[in-house]
């Protein structure tokens, strides 16, 4: 299970939308080999709404390969050098260099002012150092450029569960959940936001 846009891989060119939803029957219905094949396609002609649409699919396997097939055009949006300066970091993210991680990430929402990724990954990082105000506030910049953007919907909800904004964390789990159905933790997160705001009245 493993696609991905590069120079070697470019994007195909436009398809149409029969073509689209040809693809998306084959992964929500397909068998498992085509699913592969067809997430694969869908990720070369950017089908990102045919994508999300099969996160609701009832078949797990292309619920992964969607979310993964999601995550790899929102990674490669901007190409492949792009794509090349956001693993950097990543990697010193995930090597616990948080502080070199963010500024990697801040200097790729500058150069890229328009790149959603770019921000969910700044937000990410800021979450990890503890700033859920700040990284609240960036969240909200990813889904205004990407409103199917699952993961920065719950780490909205993540950050605003921190900060005890228990309205905020439930809209933004619920929205979560409306992309990703088949998602535990936006469940267990709307019903820590139920609980508490049932507290507060």
């Amino acid at each position: 299970m493993a696609f991905r846009l590069n120079d070697e891989n470019a994007p195909a060119s436009q398809g149409g939308g029969d073509e689209i939803l040809r693809w998306k029957r084959r992964l929500e219905r397909g068998p498992a080999a085509e699913k592969e094949m067809a997430a694969e396609r869908l990720v070369q002609l950017r089908a990102e709404e045919a994508l999300t649409d099969c996160l609701a699919a009832p078949d797990p396997l292309a619920v992964q390969l969607a979310t993964r097939g999601l995550w790899e055009c929102w990674l490669s949006e901007q190409g492949s050098i792009a794509r090349r300066e956001i693993e950097k970091g990543i990697s010193r993210m995930n090597d616990g260099d948080l502080e070199g991680a963010l500024e990697a990430f801040g200097k790729l929402v500058r150069k890229y002012p328009h790149w959603a990724e770019a921000y969910n990954k700044q937000a990410t990082v800021l979450y990890l150092l503890g700033n859920a105000r700040l990284s609240l506030k960036v969240a909200r910049i990813v889904v205004s450029l990407k409103p199917n953007h699952f993961g920065a919907w719950n780490g909205m909800a993540l950050c605003a569960a921190h900060l005890e904004r228990w309205q905020v964390a439930l809209n933004a789990a619920r929205k979560a959940l409306s992309l990703q159905p088949s998602t535990q933790a936006n469940l267990d997160l709307i019903q820590l936001a139920q609980t508490k705001l049932s507290e507060q009245s």
